[in-house]
């Protein structure tokens, strides 16, 4: 049964797990804290998914214990150190160890923040990432105002179909030297343009109908075939003069 929050090393064990946590005589209970804290100070942030699961996977080996119970303990210790750094003396000689723990701890913050599930981390901080979310949400939506169009260009009498013919053959226009004016291969494309842009008799053209018409190579034989009565225009190269 796992007694403590962490994995200690046991004692006497020469070649211990570089996450379990105590020194050549074992961990003392009580001090589990500081050696977890101890490891981050020398640990590369690429380490502590990895870190932050062994001790986890340790912890729920009880069968009656939480990730959630798990994540408090561990935003509170670290929060905790980083606050007993912060109130050091800044003239001590241990300055700049304070320094460079204080960031090697809020790098692991950083890390955990995203594991927060249960917003068990304090207030102010939930409510700074809850504003610049809406910030961000905001400033996406201006940006897609851009593309928002007030008025969709009208198709009369049912003629959708001779739009997307003209579609279909721009597919398969070549340039002078023989290459695609446009590449086909991604259709999705052309479908949303029908869709979002044109409408047919004052009527939404709805993206599944428009999709029939552009099924790619693979799915030929489920394309929507266009009508010949509607196959009104033919698209060809300028003449050289």
């Amino acid at each position: 049964m796992a007694l403590y929050y962490f994995k200690p090393r046991r004692a006497f064990d020469f070649d211990p797990h570089p996450f379990k946590l105590g020194t050549i005589m074992g961990l003392k209970r009580g001090y589990e804290d500081n050696h977890f804290l101890l490891k981050i100070y020398g640990m590369k942030e690429k380490s502590f998914d990895d870190y932050y699961r062994y001790h986890l996977k340790y912890y729920l080996s009880a069968g009656d214990r939480t990730e959630k119970e798990f994540f408090s303990h561990l935003w509170y210790i670290v929060s905790t150190r980083i606050d007993y750094f912060n109130h050091q003396n800044p003239f001590s000689k241990k300055h700049p160890l304070y320094v460079s723990n204080i960031k090697k701890l809020s790098g692991f913050l950083d890390f955990l923040s995203p594991k927060d599930r249960w917003n068990v981390r304090p207030n102010d901080i939930l409510l700074k990432e809850k504003d610049e979310l809406i910030a961000k949400l905001q400033e996406e939506n201006k940006k897609l105002s851009d593309f928002t169009i007030m008025r969709k260009i009208e198709i009369y009498d049912d003629y959708h179909t001779t739009v997307i013919d003209l579609f279909q053959q721009m597919q398969k226009l070549k340039l002078p030297n023989g290459a695609p004016l446009l590449r086909k291969d991604m259709l999705s494309p052309y479908y949303k343009i029908v869709s979002n842009y044109f409408s047919n008799n004052k009527k939404k053209i709805s993206i599944d109908t428009a999709k029939n018409y552009f099924v790619g190579k693979d799915n030929s034989q489920k394309e929507v075939k266009i009508p010949e009565d509607r196959q009104l225009f033919v698209i060809v190269p300028k003449k050289k003069d």
